[in-house]
């Protein structure tokens, strides 16, 4: 797939401060890298995550620190918005470059501050809010999958072109060279730091290319329609996305200013001819306390939403996978808290439901960065959490009359 964002990664990183005396350099010169780099005294980094085009502010950030072994550094952000950017376990950290991360300072971090002693041999190490998904994760979860590939399981494409040029993936599923009896859409990344997402999504599309009879299932009666990273650019330039002026991705169902959502209203209309069984659009939400550290639905009107919305979700409860502990009275009713419907411009959600037939559900999952009712929070876990959700989608499918 083409691609643009290796030679315009550098245009988002900010120049690193180099203390002279310490000899440690802050940048973000990494996949989806975020940061602004205020000051560097001494083993103390005051730094602040970068909103771009975020108007309101929010609290992604990710960046490489260099030349710091043997030394312990204080990291302050200077922005506290909502009361400071770091998550509730602390930073994700990789010492190996970005092949494995972990979290050494639960329990050991401030929402405005974390220190981190760095091992004698620790050179280069990558500090992110969560735990990232990036173009490289797409491109090697295509590649453990060219055998489901060539076997027809599987079927990339492209949506579109994004507005800097590059090939937008979409995905095809499951029963793929024929008719299917089911349809699914599943999307995530509307807000390009929602990370999270992406690996539920990989453990949704992982149950159709299984050797197991739900695989099979799936395989014989349903096509999964997928887009991975709906702002595809974003992802990998590590914008907030969320916020996004003059409205981010997930409210651009009425205007269409990204060439994105235009793309999969026609995609829905044209390949699917307007009906589908199933939408599942995965977030994540904000970083901490209440709604922001449990799996959710933010249910939306019942007078529009299939009737089949709460067999679903007590499904879903009964059949999860991960042990993400999501429990079907934790999803946040129509009218509650900040629940109450379109504020800017319609959702995808919000467009589905008005302009697609067939719907047995149509909801929008927010999934947690890093705590789920006090389970670690963890891509494994998110991608067994997809797996049950495809489990439940079956049952959903079978149930009579729904």
């Amino acid at each position: 797939m083409k691609t643009v964002y290796g030679s315009l990664l550098s245009v988002f990183c900010v120049v690193a401060f180099v203390c002279a005396a310490e000899a440690f350099t802050v940048d973000c010169d990494i996949p989806a890298g975020n940061v602004i780099v205020d000051a560097i005294d001494g083993d103390t980094a005051k730094v602040r995550q970068d909103m771009r085009d975020t108007k309101d502010g929010w609290f992604y950030w990710a960046f490489r620190v260099k030349g710091a072994a043997g030394k312990t550094v204080k990291f302050v952000f200077t922005d506290k918005y909502g009361g400071g950017p770091v998550g509730v376990r602390g930073p994700v950290v990789s010492k190996d470059g970005g092949k494995t991360f972990s979290y050494p300072l639960d329990g050991k971090s401030k929402k405005d501050e974390f220190t981190y002693t760095f091992g004698p041999e620790e050179n280069e190490t990558l500090f992110y809010e969560c735990h990232p998904y990036v173009l490289a994760n797409w491109e090697a979860f295509v590649a453990r999958h060219a055998a489901d590939i060539a076997a027809g399981k599987m079927k990339l494409e492209t949506l579109c072109k994004s507005r800097k040029g590059a090939d937008v993936p979409r995905v095809r599923y499951g029963c793929i060279s024929r008719e299917p009896k089911y349809r699914f859409l599943v999307t995530c990344r509307h807000h390009a730091s929602e990370s999270l997402a992406s690996w539920v999504v990989e453990g949704i599309a992982e149950a159709f290319m299984a050797d197991d009879d739900l695989g099979k299932w799936l395989c014989e009666n349903v096509e999964m329609m997928c887009v991975p990273m709906m702002d595809c650019d974003g992802v990998q330039a590590g914008d907030q996305g969320k916020g996004r002026w003059p409205h981010d991705h997930n409210n651009d169902y009425t205007e269409f200013l990204y060439p994105e959502t235009k793309a999969l209203t026609e995609w829905i209309n044209g390949h699917a001819s307007g009906r589908l069984d199933a939408f599942i659009d995965v977030h994540c939400p904000w970083i901490r306390g209440q709604y922001n550290e449990f799996i959710y639905t933010p249910l939306k009107d019942p007078k529009i939403y299939p009737a089949t919305e709460g067999f679903f979700s007590a499904t879903v409860e009964k059949l999860q996978e991960g042990g993400l502990r999501y429990k079907a009275s934790d999803d946040l009713a129509f009218g509650v808290a900040w629940n109450k419907g379109p504020k800017k411009g319609w959702s995808s959600s919000y467009w589905v439901v008005h302009n697609v037939k067939g719907l047995k559900t149509c909801r929008t999952f927010e999934v947690p960065f890093a705590n789920a009712n006090g389970a670690v929070v963890t891509p494994e876990k998110c991608r067994l959490f997809g797996h049950g959700l495809a489990v439940a989608l079956r049952e959903l499918m079978l149930k009579p009359n729904s």
